[in-house]
């Protein structure tokens, strides 16, 4: 897809298969290097995961603060370390989610909050984190376990909640879930097995377009990088889009160009090249 090349000066990545390996590493040396020269040209990087706010700032470590951060697949945004928009889950929201899964007890269910991480049972009890990557599955169990979410702390704010269901079944269950009606949050797969629910209304984009108001940016002015269908929102609408060599069919449908996989570093690799042409 042809859409003209502006002065950039906000990119967001996706993390898992985009940004991150296989392993859930990343050339730490190399976008170090990367980051300080995005800094010198005045452009902002951008974490846009389904991921929660403290599992990428333990990815990135020491860098966490020079970035900015679109989590819980676009419900929390930050910018240099403020809060820019948080729309969080009421009671009957999360009560309403947690009955969808009464008649499914191989789904692994969890709450994203501010203050931390919450699961409904046991870890070693569900075969579907089988799945999962070991690095993101340790993370789960930093998380504190609950008999059900009417236990979370009445002072904690969430903004996502996550069913991890077997891969085959991710499809039919988010259909199943968005066409029940009633239900005001929005089911979005987010790859490996786990479906994000959050907000109707609220994604990716949602998220990207708070920050670009805060800096008085305009779309054309975001660079964005992605792989799977929770990718599409902000791939649709920044005015660069990259898809992954290993992304899904639809991502690349709608990106500008496909550059090389996650493996190969193709995020570092493509904002390196674009860099070198200012």
């Amino acid at each position: 897809m042809e859409r003209k090349m502006s002065e950039i000066k906000l990119i967001a990545s996706d993390m898992d298969m985009t940004f991150l390996k296989a392993d859930g590493t990343y050339n730490h040396e190399r976008f170090t290097k990367l980051l300080d020269r995005l800094e010198q040209e005045g452009i902002h990087f951008a974490v846009a995961s389904g991921r929660s706010l403290w599992m990428v700032e333990d990815i990135f470590g020491d860098l966490s603060s020079r970035l900015d951060y679109v989590v819980e697949n676009g419900a929390y945004v930050l910018a240099q370390g403020k809060v820019v928009a948080d729309p969080k889950l009421n009671a009957q929201e999360i009560a309403d989610f947690e009955a969808f899964f009464v008649d499914k007890p191989e789904a692994f269910l969890l709450a994203a909050g501010a203050k931390g991480l919450y699961y409904r049972g046991k870890i070693a009890n569900y075969p579907s984190l089988e799945t999962m990557p070991t690095k993101l599955v340790e993370l789960f169990k930093k998380g504190q376990s609950l008999a059900d979410f009417s236990q979370i702390p009445i002072d904690e704010e969430i903004f996502k909640m996550t069913a991890i269901v077997p891969v085959t079944s991710v499809e039919a269950i988010s259909a199943e879930y968005n066409n029940q009606r009633t239900l005001t949050l929005k089911a979005t797969p987010s790859g490996y097995g786990a479906i994000d629910f959050i907000k109707e209304g609220y994604h990716k984009a949602w998220g990207l377009e708070q920050l670009l108001k805060h800096y008085g940016l305009s779309q054309d002015q975001l660079m964005v990088f992605g792989d799977d269908v929770n990718d599409l929102e902000m791939m649709r609408f920044a005015g660069q889009a990259y898809a992954m060599k290993n992304a899904k069919s639809a991502v690349k449908a709608v990106a500008n160009q496909v550059i090389a996989s996650n493996e190969a570093e193709g995020v570092l690799a493509t904002i390196e090249a674009y860099l070198d042409k200012i």
